[in-house]
């Protein structure tokens, strides 16, 4: 009977750390906005992202994302856009130079940081 519930245990911790965030620090909601107009990225434990570019954008940016270092890179599932950011102790910080030139009407630019 121990042997089966180690061996559940195994399984179930594997499992979790298997479909967890690949930094948990990082998951969650960032918000950048200017004024009016809005820009929010959400990152799921499942290694899945929403990009939200503008309240006016019908673009919905959604797909996977990988963290390497300090960098956070965000891959729609469409394969058309990435989207890049330096990871900071304040939130993350869009690199432009690095990402695809469509935001989507967002009015974030390169060292905006989404808190």
């Amino acid at each position: 009977m121990k042997k089966i519930f180690l061996l559940i245990a195994v399984m179930i911790l594997s499992a979790t750390i298997l479909c967890s965030c690949s930094d948990k620090n990082l998951c969650g909601t960032y918000t950048f906005s200017d004024g009016v107009n809005s820009s929010k990225v959400t990152l799921n434990e499942d290694g899945t992202f929403v990009f939200v570019f503008s309240p006016i954008s019908s673009y919905l940016g959604i797909g996977t994302f990988t963290v390497s270092n300090d960098r956070l890179t965000l891959e729609t599932s469409d394969g058309q856009y990435h989207y890049v950011f330096r990871i900071t102790d304040s939130g993350i910080e869009f690199d432009a130079d690095a990402s695809s030139d469509m935001l989507w009407f967002g009015e974030f630019a390169d060292g905006s940081v989404f808190e």
